[in-house]
């Protein structure tokens, strides 16, 4: 029996840029590792009394999203880093809203499109299914940070604060999993 996985060489972040309209595909190029991304953990609420016997009683609360966090290897040449730039200025002004935002597993290359303004993981013409496994959410940028060091190459804090839920699309199903 073996058991069906995907590795993380080759996963590919995706965020939709809604600096301009209309809306466009930004890769996030040259991420050094992803950790924390959708999901989430559920809070713990304390229901103890002066009834309860010998331990706490706890019950689940309400699910927090997490942030997702990476480092870039920072170009200040690449479109899609400045791109990164406009997205974050313009999220931590107000003048753009929440972004999609997709991790694409490495069982494809297919990117994201965009659909009525928002991402859609890749899809096969006919019969439509996804080409692609992966993880659709919304988020912001909530850092972006050069830094450098000496003797090494300049790079970036790069965090995603996720808000809401997140789907799952498995290759050659038709349907996503929203948790």
């Amino acid at each position: 029996m073996s058991t069906v996985s995907s590795g993380t060489s080759g996963v590919k972040i995706y965020l939709c840029s809604t600096v301009a309209s209309p809306h466009t595909v930004l890769p996030v190029d040259q991420l050094k590792g992803v950790s924390m991304f959708g999901g989430g953990s559920r809070k713990k609420i304390d229901i103890s009394n002066f009834d309860s016997m010998a331990y706490d009683e706890l019950q689940g609360g309400r699910a927090a999203p997490p942030e997702a966090t990476g480092e870039l290897v920072l170009d200040l040449g690449n479109t899609n880093h400045q791109g990164l730039k406009l997205l974050f200025e313009a999220q931590a002004s107000g003048s753009a809203p929440v972004s999609n935002v997709y991790a694409g597993f490495s069982n494809s290359t297919a990117a994201p499109t965009i659909v009525a303004g928002a991402l859609q993981p890749p899809v096969t013409a006919s019969p439509k299914h996804w080409s692609r496994s992966g993880i659709l959410g919304n988020a912001y940028i909530s850092t972006l940070t050069p830094k450098g060091a000496d003797n090494d190459v300049w790079r970036a804090d790069f965090k995603m604060q996720f808000t809401g839920k997140a789907a799952w699309s498995v290759k050659g199903q038709t349907m996503a999993t929203t948790y």
